[in-house]
Formats: C-alpha cells, structure tokens, sequence
C-alpha cells in the first residue's frame, strides 16, 4: 500500500504550495505521488454541461480535453482505492487532519499552531522561524522547517524516510533484499534505498471486492501476485517489464 503523508492547518498557511512543492520534488526524484484534497464546498467547473450531468447522480463522470483527464466519483465510492490502482508510493492529502496519518502542519502565527490533531502523528512543522519555539514546545518530535527554507523538500523526503522506516515490522524475513528490517531501515535513512520494499507493509497484490479493499497478509498476496504474472506472462502483445496489472471480475449471482 502506499504511505499515506497528511498536509493541515488553517486556511491561508500555505498548505497547498507545500503540497505542490513536495510533489514537485518528489516527482523529480521518480516516485508517484497522487494528491487528495479535502474541502466543504463542491468543486467548482468551469465546464458547465460537465456540472449539470453530475446532478443527474451518475457513477462516476470523466472529462476528457487536450489539457486534463478529470475522473469525478460518486460520493459513495472511495477515492483512496481507486488511487491505489494508480501504484502511487505516496498519497499526500490536503486537509484531513482527523485522519490516522502523519501529519505536516503549516502555520503563519502562533495561534495556527493549536490544531485540533493527535500531537503525536505531527511529524513536521512548516512555519516562520518566530514560531519554532513555540511549534517545538507543542510537537516536540516533529521536524521544524519554514516555507522558504531552501532545504525544505529534502527535509520533508526525509521525514517520509523516518515515517516508513519506523513502520517496518522487525519480522526480519530478509524478503526485501536487505536482510533485516533494521539494515533496511538503515538504508533507507541514508537515502540509499527507496521505501514500498516490505511485503508486510507493502503486500506485492492488493484485492478488492465491490470496491472495498479485502486485508491479504504477506502470503496470500504473493500467491495473487504469481498467478497474475503467471497468467500475464502468457498472453500475446503484453510488453516486457510491465510494472503492475490491474485485472477486473464481475461475478454474477443467481437469484435466490
């Protein structure tokens, strides 16, 4: 699965430059990322014939121009999922701060620093350096950066190393390729191998029925992994070195 890294504070602390930043850079440095942003208001389209179609309550609306492809879902399907399906190593969020994952909290003035978070998952501070006394008090495990800090992106790839590196399970299966979870967690702090290694926080085959995501542990899923590639691996025009493979079943049931 991929790790979940959440960006919060108040409106106007610069959440989303932070957030166009770190995809920025973490583009540059070949992990997917997808974004997921958080707000009360309904989204706002330009396109107007686009608008009018999703109050009609269809499944889902595509919208396709030379400039965008916009996929928008009905509210009761969950967009987390169908990100999964992209194989992204991150998801950063903008907003859900009641959520259970770490946290990178942005503020401007010593009021924005109360945020109505678990302290504990704040693994970062961006604010005015006014502040970091004040931010360290509140979080004092987090990582305190400003906005303008020309050493922030690699600051925050950072954190998302410590993040993943302490989420290994300390089973030492060796499936990594590292060993251990301690040498791989090593690695990985030194910048000297990528997370989304471990088959236990990472199982190599996600499964999801009616668009929930059934839990596989680490065997299950690498047996769903070979008979995929198995049976990919047969098939005519497949090209050499695929990456991952989405497959599809609808299961009809009889009546009764």
């Amino acid at each position: 699965m991929p790790l979940r890294i959440c960006v919060v504070g108040f409106r106007n602390t610069g959440k989303t430059r932070l957030v166009t930043s770190i995809v920025s850079f973490l583009s540059s440095k070949g992990f997917r990322v997808a974004v997921v942003k958080h707000s009360h208001e309904r989204i706002d389209l330009a396109v107007k014939d686009t608008a009018r179609i999703l109050t009609s309550n269809p499944l889902a609306v595509a919208y396709s121009s030379p400039y965008d492809n916009v996929l928008i879902l009905d509210r009761g399907l969950n967009p987390e999922y169908i990100l999964e399906l992209l194989n992204p190593d991150i998801i950063l969020y903008e907003g859900f701060k009641r959520s259970p994952y770490p946290k990178i909290l942005t503020a401007v003035e010593k009021g924005h620093l109360e945020v109505d978070v678990d302290p504990s998952l704040v693994k970062m501070v961006v604010a005015p350096e006014h502040l970091k006394e004040d931010a360290l008090k509140l979080y004092p495990k987090a990582v305190f950066s400003t906005l303008e800090d020309e050493e922030l992106p690699d600051r925050v790839l950072q954190v998302i190393r410590r993040v993943y590196a302490s989420r290994l399970p300390g089973l030492n299966c060796g499936l990594c390729g590292y060993g251990s979870c301690g040498r791989y967690a090593e690695l990985i702090l030194k910048g000297e191998a990528r997370i989304g290694r471990c088959v236990v926080e990472d199982p190599p085959a996600g499964l999801y029925v009616d668009w929930s995501r059934v839990e596989l542990k680490s065997y299950p899923a690498s047996v769903l992994k070979s008979l995929l590639a198995a049976f990919t691996d047969t098939l005519k025009g497949v090209k050499k070195g695929y990456e991952f493979i989405i497959a599809s079943a609808r299961i009809r049931r009889e009546d009764g």
